[in-house]
């Protein structure tokens, strides 16, 4: 009898740890929707340095310091910061794709997350807006 109970207790143990596992390999199924958001696409360290950057600046300091590797952000017109991140898991550099558009006015669709504060748009599409 107590082979038949320790036998029955060890497969649902077994069964239950299967389950969590499964649980906690699943993909996150609610993602947020997708959303659009108009915004500068700036070099981090002004963006927070400097109030002025919520305007075009046409000294090509934005490009300067983006080639020298400084991360790029967006900066919306009510002075929201978004990081722009990959589509795909796992992440993959979106620098090349923003490079070109460093300093110019982008529209770009993604999902928006938000973390303590700091937030982050998956960069699905992005394009210039005119000014």
């Amino acid at each position: 009898m107590n082979a038949l109970v320790v036998t029955a207790l060890l497969f649902t143990l077994g069964a239950v740890s299967a389950q969590e596992r499964n649980e906690v390999q699943k993909p996150n199924e609610k993602e947020p929707p997708s959303v659009t958001i108009v915004g500068y696409l700036r070099d981090s360290g002004c963006v927070h340095r400097f109030r002025e950057v919520v305007k075009p600046l046409p000294n090509g300091c934005v490009e300067a310091c983006a080639r020298a590797g400084s991360p790029l952000v967006v900066l919306t017109k009510d002075e929201r910061v978004y990081h722009p991140i990959s589509a795909e898991m796992p992440d993959v550099d979106v620098r090349p794709k923003l490079l070109p558009l460093a300093g110019k006015l982008v529209k770009i669709t993604g999902h928006v997350y938000d973390r303590g504060g700091s937030n982050a748009i998956s960069l699905e599409q992005i394009e210039v807006v005119p000014e």
